[in-house]
């Protein structure tokens, strides 16, 4: 990139608009005649400007302001204390709440598993509950196979 192709960049807006001094534009014309890089740059952004300023301008109804400055009084204006207060305890007991929460859910929980009449579950093998609660199985499914083999097992072990 060289001095002149600088030039253009910084000078490509007040090109299109041709409010540059006669001399720089000149010397801007010269220079994209004999580079095309600079030249499509020129040329995008010129249609770019082109279609930006004859886009439909859009202005706010006359109410948009006065309601805007209203909400924006509303929204500054100073709260109540007790306001600030609760608001404060509010997100100082979130953590406080979500805290009892789990201790009471493993409290209540530890005390229905020791509940008289239910067994620990870590004392009783799930294979072995298995094999005792569904012994009719079908002669040669899968679960008579299952169950023969880990009656072999069990009689297999001192």
């Amino acid at each position: 990139m060289n001095a002149d192709c600088r030039k253009v960049e910084e000078n490509v807006i007040d090109f299109v608009e041709k409010k540059l001094p006669e001399s720089l534009q000149g010397t801007i014309q010269d220079h994209l005649e004999s580079c095309p890089q600079c030249n499509r740059l020129v040329k995008s952004f010129a249609h770019l400007w082109k279609e930006f300023s004859a886009a439909e301008k859009r202005t706010p109804s006359d109410k948009f302001w006065p309601e805007l400055f209203a909400k924006i009084q509303a929204y500054e204006k100073p709260q109540p204390l007790w306001d600030k207060v609760l608001t404060g305890l509010r997100s100082s007991l979130r953590p406080a709440a979500v805290s009892l929460i789990l201790l009471l859910g493993i409290f209540f929980g530890y005390h229905l598993g020791n509940m008289p009449g239910y067994s620990n579950l870590s004392e009783v093998n799930p294979v072995e509950q298995y094999i005792t609660e569904f012994q009719d199985f079908p002669i040669g499914s899968v679960g008579d196979f299952f169950t023969t083999y880990e009656i072999q097992i069990q009689e297999e072990r001192p």
